[in-house]
C-alpha cells in the first residue's frame, strides 16, 4: 500500500555555517552563501551544527533567503519545520486512517484554552477536545525523545490538559517522529525530569498521550510511516 502523501517540497542539500539564532541558520549551498529561516526552537544539537547537512527550499521574499525544512543525519532526512509538521498531521486528522480519531468530526487549528493555544480543537459530543503535537526529533537507539532542551511552555501545556482531562475534556498529546532510524517514543526524563513525571501524571488523570511517525523522502515528500507508534513514560 502506498503512503498517505502529507506535503511536497522543491528541497535543495545545503550546509550549516553557523546558528546564527534560534531561528535562522547561515548556510551555503556550494555556489553561495545564504540565511535561512528554522522553524524548530530546539537545541537540534546532533541534527544542526557547523558542517551538517539540510534539507531547504528556497523562500520568493522575506528577511531570509530559503527555510530549513530538514536535517540529513548518517544519510538519513529528518523532518524538523514543526509547521510542517502541523499541517501534516492536519491533513492526517482529515484522512481517516487514525483508530481514535473519526474523519468527520470537526477540526479547527490554534485554538485557545483558558488563556492558552493549542494546536488542534474539535467538536465531538457537544464538547471541544484538544490536540497539542510535540515534535521529537531526537533520535538515540531506536526511541525518539522530548524535550532536547528544558521547556516550561511544553511543560505548562501539560499541566493544563491534565486538568482538562480531570474536568472531562477530550485531551490528547501527540508526540511526531521524524527520524528514520525511531519507531518508539520516551520522554527525556534527563533533560528534563519535570516533562517526563508531568507526562505519566497527565497520563493517569485521563490525557491521551501518544506518537505519530512522518518521513521526509529524498523526494521532498512528506509521508505518513506510522500513524501509531509505541509510547513509553516509564523510566
Amino acid at each position: 500500500m502506498s503512503k498517505l502523501v502529507l506535503a511536497k517540497f522543491d528541497l535543495f542539500t545545503a550546509r550549516v555555517l553557523e546558528r546564527d539564532s534560534r531561528v535562522t541558520v547561515r548556510a551555503t549551498d556550494g555556489d553561495e552563501k545564504f540565511r535561512a529561516h528554522l522553524r524548530n526552537t530546539g537545541r537540534l544539537e546532533n541534527l544542526v551544527y557547523p558542517g551538517a547537512a539540510i534539507s531547504c527550499e528556497w523562500k520568493e521574499a522575506g528577511k531570509t533567503d530559503a527555510r530549513v525544512i530538514g536535517a540529513v543525519d548518517d544519510g538519513s532526512r529528518v523532518l524538523l519545520d514543526t509547521y510542517v509538521q502541523e499541517k501534516a498531521f492536519g491533513k492526517v486528522l482529515e484522512s481517516g486512517v487514525l483508530d481514535w480519531f473519526p474523519p468527520e468530526l470537526e477540526v479547527s487549528s490554534q485554538v485557545s484554552y483558558k488563556g492558552k493555544r493549542f494546536d488542534f480543537g474539535f467538536e465531538t459530543g457537544g464538547r471541544t477536545g484538544f490536540i497539542e503535537l510535540k515534535s521529537a526529533v531526537s533520535c538515540e537507539n531506536g526511541w525518539a525523545s522530548y524535550p532536547d532542551a528544558p521547556s516550561e511552555r511544553g511543560l505548562e501545556h501539560v499541566k493544563v490538559l491534565k486538568k482538562m482531562a480531570e474536568e472531562g475534556v477530550p485531551a490528547f498529546i501527540v508526540f511526531i517522529l521524524t527520524h528514520p532510524d525511531c519507531g518508539r517514543f520516551k520522554p527525556n526524563d534527563k533533560i528534563q525530569p519535570e516533562m517526563a513525571r508531568g507526562l505519566r501524571v497527565a497520563e493517569k488523570a485521563g490525557v491521551n498521550i501518544l506518537g505519530l511517525k512522518m518521513l521526509l523522502a529524498k523526494s521532498g515528500e512528506v509521508l505518513l510511516e506510522d500513524s501509531e507508534v509505541p509510547v513509553n513514560l516509564e523510566h
